[in-house]
């Protein structure tokens, strides 16, 4: 197993934590080489602000739920098995994305160039159960789709990308673009969103290069160093 791509996997579980995108709740995984085999953030009570590589937990795709794990463990797994182009998978509970899961019609305007990966049609899970077993996590993966982000009804969103780095990139610009959504929305005045004639897809491969998604790590990253000898999770 790299020791690089724990480290990684390490330095996104602080970064999301410095956004508070995840925190008691919430995780983040990533795919390694062997396609049988990922990475995985400690479970609910770790401190994922000081989350170090000897915290990361490397499990197989067969591999169930036990205490210290993710309770929605099988999320990742069965994206990893049924999707294995999409390399890193985000669970947030974050207050904007929570609000418009809520929605009855979730909005789908682009309001920012940035967040061009926004689908079109949002994917809904509309179940009020928490993904605890793998056939809810199959049918979690199926309602995603083709698309980077669902929203889970009452509950929070799940953001994926090719890259771990992708992954953290639209998890940050999912959270910003739908607090803007949100605020929009809020005074009730007419808006100007990216028209719906502009291909998305075509806006984001000229926007957010994976180019940009290495530069927007390393300068997130350097917010999140834990100095040598700081304490971990502890």
């Amino acid at each position: 197993m790299s020791v690089d791509l724990r480290a990684e996997l390490a330095t996104a579980t602080r970064i999301l934590a410095s956004h508070q995108l995840i925190g008691m709740f919430g995780h983040v995984s990533v795919l390694t080489d062997d396609p049988g085999r990922y990475l995985v953030c400690p479970g609910a009570g770790a401190r994922k602000d000081r989350c170090r590589s000897t915290d990361v937990l490397e499990l197989g795709l067969d591999d169930e739920f036990e205490p210290g794990r993710p309770l929605e463990l099988y999320m990742h797994s069965e994206l990893h098995r049924l999707k294995p182009h999409l390399r890193s998978l985000i669970h947030v509970h974050s207050p904007a994305l929570v609000a418009l899961s809520a929605m009855a019609e979730v909005p789908t305007d682009l309001l920012m160039l940035h967040a061009s990966f926004w689908p079109e049609a949002m994917p809904v899970w509309a179940e009020a159960e928490l993904v605890r077993d793998r056939p809810a996590a199959q049918r979690l993966t199926g309602i995603l789709g083709g698309a980077a982000i669902a929203l889970l009804r009452w509950h929070g969103a799940v953001i994926v990308g090719a890259t771990l780095h992708e992954a953290v990139f639209r998890a940050i610009l999912a959270e910003e673009h739908a607090r803007q959504l949100v605020t929009a929305l809020s005074h009730g005045r007419p808006l100007a969103p990216v028209p719906v004639e502009v291909d998305r897809d075509g806006l984001y491969a000229r926007v957010l290069s994976p180019r940009t998604h290495d530069m927007h790590w390393d300068y997130a990253s350097t917010f999140v160093e834990i100095p040598p000898g700081a304490r971990g999770t502890g």
